[in-house]
C-alpha cells in the first residue's frame, strides 16, 4: 500500500516537471522565433532598399550630407573579401560619418561617449535584397541630457536610413 501511494506521488511530481520544462522550452521557442522576423532588433535599425546596391549608396551619400553630416570614411569589406577569391560574396560596405557639432555636444555631456563615434550605417546584400542598417545610441542611461542627445541622434540616423531606401 505504501508503495502505491510514493509511486502516484512520484508519477505526479513527474508530471508537473515535464509541464514546467515543456512551458520553458515553448515560452523560449516563441520569443526567439518572433525576434527573428523582426528585422529592427534592439538597438539595430534595419530597413531594405528597393534599389540595387551601387544606388544605395549613391543614395546614402546623399542623406548623409542632407543632414549635415561628412563622410569621413568605407569600408568595401564585401569588395575585399571577392578580391580574395571569393566571387560571389555579397556586397557589404559600411559608411562612416560625423558632424563636428555634435560631437562637441556629446563629448561636453560625458566623454565616454567618444566610443560611439563616428556614426556608421552598413548597406549590405543578402539573398535578394539590399539591407540599410546601423547601431542606435543607448537612450537607457542615468543622464537625462544624455537621454535627449541620444534620442536627436538615433532620430538623425533613422532619417537618414529612410531617406537612403525612399
Amino acid at each position: 500500500m505504501l508503495f502505491c501511494i510514493l509511486d502516484k506521488q512520484y508519477n505526479r511530481t513527474m508530471h508537473i516537471n515535464m509541464f514546467i520544462k515543456q512551458t520553458i522550452l515553448l515560452s523560449f521557442l516563441l520569443l526567439t522565433g518572433c525576434a527573428a522576423n523582426n528585422l529592427s532588433t534592439g538597438r539595430i535599425y534595419q530597413k531594405i532598399s528597393d534599389y540595387t546596391f551601387e544606388d544605395t549608396l549613391m543614395n546614402l551619400d546623399i542623406a548623409i550630407a542632407e543632414h549635415n553630416y561628412r563622410i569621413i570614411h568605407r569600408s568595401n569589406i564585401g569588395q575585399a573579401i571577392r578580391e580574395r577569391g571569393d566571387d560571389d560574396f555579397p556586397l557589404s560596405t559600411i559608411t562612416s560619418f560625423c558632424n563636428i557639432s555634435y560631437a562637441k555636444e556629446m563629448m561636453l555631456i560625458n566623454p565616454d561617449l567618444i566610443n560611439d563615434m563616428p556614426c556608421n550605417i552598413a548597406v549590405r546584400e543578402q539573398g535578394d535584397h539590399v539591407l540599410v542598417s546601423s547601431q542606435l545610441m543607448n537612450e537607457n542611461t542615468g543622464s537625462v541630457e544624455q537621454q535627449t542627445f541620444a534620442k536627436k541622434i538615433n532620430n538623425n540616423l533613422i532619417n537618414i536610413i529612410e531617406a537612403t531606401v525612399e
